[in-house]
């Protein structure tokens, strides 16, 4: 079963609430720990096996820091994507320099990469 429990910094310590069940509460000190103390608060309050509890914590910060975090992660994926585009656009310009009749080492050049990465993009 799958639950959803929000985390609050408290001074020194994080507050974790279950939103379905909220008598299912557990304090830590590090987020990381909080799913799990959190199957077993819930398991407890709801009666059922903490093997079937599925946690998924949602830490509360602020708006100004829910931005940021947001923004670092869609730079994160966009950063992904471009990565994986100019790998493939790059395996194209070495297949088609190679087709023109260039040697690996001068692909690498006119690449700006080495001699090893143009070997890797052939494959």
């Amino acid at each position: 079963m799958r639950f959803t429990s929000t985390a609050v910094k408290q001074g020194r310590v994080w507050w974790v609430q279950n939103d379905q069940h909220p008598s299912a509460t557990s304090m830590v000190r590090r987020l990381s720990d909080a799913a799990e103390h959190q199957r077993e608060a819930i398991a407890f309050v709801a009666g059922i096996p903490q093997e079937e509890v599925e946690v998924f914590v949602t830490p509360s910060l602020s708006p100004d820091l829910d931005r940021l975090v947001k923004s670092a992660r869609k730079a994160v994926t966009d950063a992904e994507v471009a990565q994986r585009e100019a790998a493939a656009k790059s395996r194209r310009a070495v297949a088609e320099l190679k087709g023109a009749g260039l040697s690996g080492t001068d692909v690498a050049a006119v690449l700006g990469v080495s001699p090893q990465r143009v070997s890797q993009l052939k494959a």
